[in-house]
């Protein structure tokens, strides 16, 4: 995915999801996600992996979403494509020109 994407290049719509901490009765919280905004993006597959976690196989998918760039975007936000969950792992501006942002993100199954 290159920084020279155009503006028509971001074909996917996708709704950016920030996350709610709620406290719960037993000094833990709860945590659920609200809407931020609805935007276009560019989508493209990074490869995936499978790892054994609490007694279960877990699959792993990572994506590269490319965005406009807006100052709000953070780790552990996420997108909802279609129904789908992508976790932001890492935001990067890469040519600091603040036109677009590529997200690294993770989807696990």
């Amino acid at each position: 995915m290159t920084s020279a994407a155009t503006i028509g290049a971001l074909r996917h719509r996708l709704t950016l999801e920030a996350p709610v901490d709620v406290p719960d009765e037993l000094g833990g919280f709860t945590r659920s996600f609200a809407p931020v905004a609805q935007l276009w993006a560019r989508i493209e597959a990074l490869g995936g992996s499978e790892q054994f976690i609490e007694q279960q196989i877990v699959q792993t998918r990572r994506y590269a979403v490319k965005i406009r760039w807006r100052p709000d975007v953070a780790n552990e936000m996420r997108f909802d494509f279609r129904g789908r969950k992508l976790v932001i792992r890492n935001v990067e501006d890469s040519d600091e020109g603040r036109r677009f942002l590529k997200c690294v993100c993770e989807e696990f199954s």
